[in-house]
């Protein structure tokens, strides 16, 4: 019995470590996160104005995603810029990672500090918009969006479901970069 509390004991003062630490590791992280976006971004830019689908991609990833207002190089509308760049040239990626966004998940990987902020804050959203994209990735063979659509749609009434229907007929011209779908312009 006094082992089992022993070990118990040790269990919790290493969990109550690791917690007290994790807002260091955390931050520690995302610096060095930050300052490899940064350093995509810079070995990127001129071939992914150039119309370099691939360069595009690495763009938007770098300045992807963040939670109410830019932090660092995360920067909601320049990494819709380069996806809709790549979408428009039919990157299947893009159409999925222009659907994440849209759905309002902002927060890949595991930044979790942003992840609990986007469970307390609301996420824009233009849920037909992000359907469409959706829909369009899974025209092109792109798996992960299968399970987006799934979450997605119970959420949606039939009015949103028929405007990401009719909108994906004439995918080319509906809005794609963030100041286009929110011209409010806030994040």
């Amino acid at each position: 019995m006094d082992k089992r509390i022993g070990r118990l004991a040790a269990v919790f003062i290493g969990l109550a470590l690791m917690a007290s630490l994790s807002g260091c590791a955390a931050a520690a992280i995302q610096g060095a996160t930050r300052a490899s976006d940064n350093a995509r971004i810079m070995a990127n830019e001129d071939a992914a104005a150039r119309g370099d689908v691939q360069a595009q991609m690495k763009m938007g990833d770098s300045h992807c995603c963040t939670i109410a207002g830019s932090a660092g190089v995360l920067n909601n509308q320049k990494a819709t810029e380069w996806y809709c760049k790549a979408a428009r040239q039919g990157e299947p990626r893009a159409f999925y990672e222009l659907g994440r966004i849209y759905s309002g998940d902002l927060v890949r990987g595991m930044n979790a500090p942003a992840k609990a902020a986007a469970m307390l804050t609301t996420q824009r959203e233009n849920r037909p918009l992000a359907l469409m994209w959706f829909n369009l990735a899974v025209d092109k063979n792109y798996p992960d969006a299968i399970g987006r659509i799934g979450d997605l749609r119970p959420r949606m009434t039939e009015p949103e479901i028929l405007q990401a229907r009719l909108a994906r007929q004439d995918w080319q011209s509906q809005p794609c970069e963030w100041n286009e779908v929110y011209p409010d312009n806030r994040l």
